[in-house]
């Protein structure tokens, strides 16, 4: 087992790093427990100094620089922006023309795909209002075949 030289208080830091309710609180406890972990293993001889030296210098860098925190903001916000768009049904997850559910795993026979952008699960139930009568035509034409229970 590696550490034990400050009695593996890292681990203790890092069961409570999500207890202070506050995003970047949190980040900083969690980025501390890693920091603890990094010196306690070189304290302990199972790291050399090059890796303390290096988990100094990247923890310095995130927390005690001006561009550090710009960064942190910027990861925040657009962590924030990404579940804001898949609450409303438009992140990547989601057809982008409808907003319906589209799967991110390979197509599996079971769901139509979506014919503006790929695998949306309501464009071939019909119940997607953006799939038109033209693009109908024009995937019975691609397919050769006429989609049942179409106008």
């Amino acid at each position: 087992m590696s550490g034990g030289a400050l009695d593996y208080f890292y681990a203790a830091l890092d069961d409570h790093a999500r207890d202070l309710g506050d995003k970047e609180l949190d980040d900083l406890v969690k980025d501390l427990s890693e920091l603890f972990r990094r010196r306690e293993w070189y304290l302990s001889g199972d790291t050399g100094e090059g890796d303390w030296a290096e988990a100094r210098y990247e923890f310095k860098k995130k927390w005690f620089t001006a561009m550090g925190r710009e960064a942190r903001i910027e990861k925040y916000l657009a962590d924030i922006r990404d579940e804001l768009l898949k609450s409303f049904g438009l992140s990547e997850e989601y057809c982008r023309n409808c907003a319906h559910f589209t799967p991110t795993k390979e197509y599996d026979g079971k769901y139509g795909k979506c014919s503006l952008t790929s695998g949306c699960l309501m464009h071939r139930s019909g119940t997607c209002p953006k799939y038109t009568a033209q693009q109908i035509a024009q995937n019975e034409k691609k397919d050769g075949r006429k989609e049942k229970g179409r106008v």
